[in-house]
């Protein structure tokens, strides 16, 4: 079967991401397990290859054109041109937001053409988006509404753990007002979903994680688990899912890093993050569920503080690419099946 084509995007000309998507490029597993075409800026790419001292060869696309690697060379759709003002490491600028968004932007018209069989992105932050004038919190928000998506989540993954999240970017004042039962049963779907058709699971097994301490402690300690959350698991449940809880946060990361669930269903960003990043801080990659596409992300940010100083683990971008390839081709088989 032919090797997919990804799309990867950039992220941030100021962030790591032109020196993590470098040296992910670079990678031997990377070049056999896939076509990439970079979507970014064809001086900072080259710039970035001197300072690294990478051996990747690019050469640049144009729309229409074949995108395969039989010449040895790495294709980039070159879509800014930044001058040495607009783009400085680690200084977020309204000319890198309004790149970046270019990038998205253009990955999402190629996946949804079928040009490309997966979007694999590098860190973006949603203050370069604010500076150019988008007001997005982040690429979910982004593809969601350039894809037409109404339902979508982050998953976080790694070797021992995933986890969905019911909430991501929000104050966390603010998560009790923003939890609802149907918005916690798509999650439960959405993950269930995803953990069939993507990982192939026949029977996903899903736990759900609690808002408050101990559970609530019979409502001792909070109303949301026999109100919001319990309601919403016995909804997915009716519709033939394996999913089980609420259960205490503190105790469940445990169980399912032992193998016990196939993913954990979170309420909040840090909930879900913390556990999954103590286990797979180098290495961990989210996967956006609901889009019609797959899309791939490095579950870092932009790291402005050691941004073209070097220093940056691609890790988390290459494994970001490599499950995007193997998505992608599994998507292919079934299809063909």
């Amino acid at each position: 079967m032919a090797k997919p084509i990804l799309a990867v995007t950039m992220g941030d000309p100021a962030g790591v991401g032109p020196e993590v998507v470098v040296k992910a490029l670079s990678h031997p597993a990377v070049k056999r397990a896939c076509f990439p075409l970079v979507l970014g800026d064809w001086g900072v790419l080259r710039r970035q290859l001197r300072d690294s001292r990478s051996r990747v060869k690019l050469a640049p696309w144009r729309r229409g054109e074949a995108i395969d690697g039989r010449s040895g060379s790495v294709l980039v759709h070159s879509l800014s041109a930044l001058t040495a003002t607009e783009w400085r490491p680690g200084r977020p600028s309204r000319a890198c937001g309004e790149a970046v968004y270019r990038y998205v932007s253009e990955a999402a018209k190629l996946a949804m053409a079928g040009a490309v069989d997966a979007i694999a992105t590098a860190p973006l932050n949603k203050k370069v988006l604010q500076l150019a004038g988008y007001r997005y919190p982040g690429h979910t928000e982004l593809l969601a509404e350039l894809s037409g998506t109404r339902e979508c989540r982050m998953m976080l993954l790694g070797n021992r753990l995933k986890v969905v999240l019911v909430t991501v970017h929000l104050p966390l004042m603010r998560v009790s007002r923003e939890l609802t039962t149907k918005k916690i049963r798509v999650t439960i779907e959405l993950a269930d979903r995803a953990l069939r058709d993507r990982f192939g699971l026949s029977r996903p097994r899903l736990a759900v994680a609690a808002l408050n301490p101990h559970a609530g402690e019979e409502e001792i300690f909070g109303h949301e688990e026999k109100q919001i959350i319990l309601p919403a698991v016995r909804e997915a449940r009716r519709r033939g899912i394996a999913v089980t809880g609420p259960f205490p946060a503190d105790s469940l990361f445990y169980q399912a890093a032992q193998g016990d669930y196939d993913a954990v269903v979170c309420m909040y960003h840090d909930q879900g993050l913390i556990p999954l990043k103590l286990l797979h801080f180098i290495g961990g990659v989210a996967l956006t569920l609901g889009l019609p596409f797959v899309r791939t992300s490095v579950d870092h940010g932009t790291a402005y503080d050691i941004a073209g100083k070097g220093k940056a683990d691609a890790t988390s971008m290459r494994e970001a690419i490599l499950l995007a390839a193997r998505l992608a081709g599994r998507g292919a088989r079934r299809r063909a099946s």
